[in-house]
């Protein structure tokens, strides 16, 4: 839980890799690569399916969590405090069990939304995906640069209630856990997931926004676990991809932030000038 003292204080400084990384709009299309990353746990995405309405609210996941990303890092202390009570109390009621097997975990495999190691996997999901996004679609990020975010993000730990000796404690170690969940078998798109991102695409107009909106995050998601949700990619497709990157990298250096940053940050860095 964040410090109380000094509410109108924050969390993460404008001036911080964190916050230059997370004020660019354009990173909010690592949103669905995030989420589909989380769902590719089983466990993840037993939580998601039975206790959210994602047929009737498909999106409803996906904004929330950008909506709890944004109060948090460019919010005050008390606005990240209260995003961080109401993730805990929406989490105290997601636990149950796994009906059918999902690749190494067998029928009954127990899930619990406060389980440590899930929420590991979530908030990793967010840094990795964002830092791919911030590379591809603004500017590549040094080593030193990417270090100073993971750096930037830690107390990110205890505002989800992360363990301390859970969260890797550098950029390095942190970069080989994600390699080695997406390489592992703990990870697999089980007809779960599959059903709650087919459901986010499924409305007519919203579906076919939502489906192009995420054409980043597909294309930048692990071969394997594309596979899993049955998307097909191809080279033409990679290239349009690199070239709609190559586009946006160009027009971001020529382009005035005003229009280019997120409207949270935005105003924060607004009111201190």
């Amino acid at each position: 839980m964040l410090d109380q003292p000094r509410m109108s204080a924050r969390l993460f400084s404008p001036d911080s890799v964190l916050w230059r990384v997370n004020r660019e709009s354009v990173t909010g299309l690592a949103g669905a690569r995030a989420l589909m990353l989380e769902l590719a746990h089983p466990l993840i995405a037993a939580g998601v399916a039975h206790h959210s309405e994602f047929r009737r609210d498909p999106f409803g996941r996906l904004y929330r969590t950008l909506r709890a990303a944004n109060d948090i890092v460019f919010g005050t202390q008390g606005t990240a405090n209260r995003a961080a009570v109401h993730i805990r109390r929406c989490h105290q009621r997601v636990q149950g069990a796994l009906e059918d097997g999902v690749g190494s975990l067998p029928p009954g495999s127990r899930y619990n939304a406060n389980d440590p190691e899930l929420k590991l996997w979530v908030l990793a999901t967010l840094v990795d995906s964002i830092l791919l996004v911030y590379d591809l679609f603004v500017r590549p990020l040094s080593l030193e640069e990417r270090r100073a975010y993971y750096r930037d993000s830690r107390p990110l730990a205890s505002v989800f209630d992360i363990p301390a000796d859970l969260m890797p404690d550098s950029y390095d170690s942190f970069a080989a856990y994600v390699d080695a969940m997406i390489s592992s078998d703990v990870l697999v798109v089980g007809d779960t997931a599959r059903q709650v991102v087919k459901a986010m695409f499924a409305p007519p107009l919203a579906g076919r926004l939502a489906r192009a909106l995420s054409f980043a995050g597909i294309g930048l998601l692990p071969p394997r676990i594309r596979e899993g949700y049955g998307f097909a990619w191809s080279d033409r497709r990679e290239k349009i991809l690199l070239g709609l990157a190559r586009f946006s990298r160009r027009m971001r250096r020529l382009t005035p932030s005003f229009f280019c940053v997120n409207p949270h940050a935005l105003i924060v860095e607004l009111r201190s000038h």
